[in-house]
């Protein structure tokens, strides 16, 4: 992984936007707390979603330096996740963190 990463931007799309933003709130936030990132810098925010058959989609933008946190204290299991380049670890990893925790919206890396 480099060093400096810039920030992080996902697809979020979900059929229930209100509980699965509510609990990707509850985990980032818990994260934040867990890895010591500074409490005065924004490290996560999620746009205001855009409904359409049926699914709400929306933009959730990671911190670059939010992201390396993470890394460093989940190296392991990050590491261990499935895809090719750190990206693709990292937003496997956080499906599964989600998921952990009952969230049933779909994430990706924006294109």
């Amino acid at each position: 992984m480099s060093s400096y990463l810039g920030t992080f931007v996902l697809d979020f799309m979900s059929t229930d936007f209100k509980t699965d933003t509510d609990t990707a709130t509850a985990l980032l936030s818990q994260l934040k707390e867990e890895c010591g990132f500074d409490k005065s810098l924004e490290a996560f925010a999620i746009l205001d979603p855009v409904q359409s058959a049926g699914w709400i989609f929306s933009k959730l933008f990671i911190a670059g330096q939010f992201v390396e946190k993470l890394y460093e204290i989940n190296y392991t299991t990050i590491e261990n996740s499935k895809g090719k380049k750190f990206p693709d670890k990292f937003v496997f990893w956080l499906c599964i963190k989600l998921k952990e925790r009952g969230c049933r919206a779909q994430i990706k890396l924006s294109k």
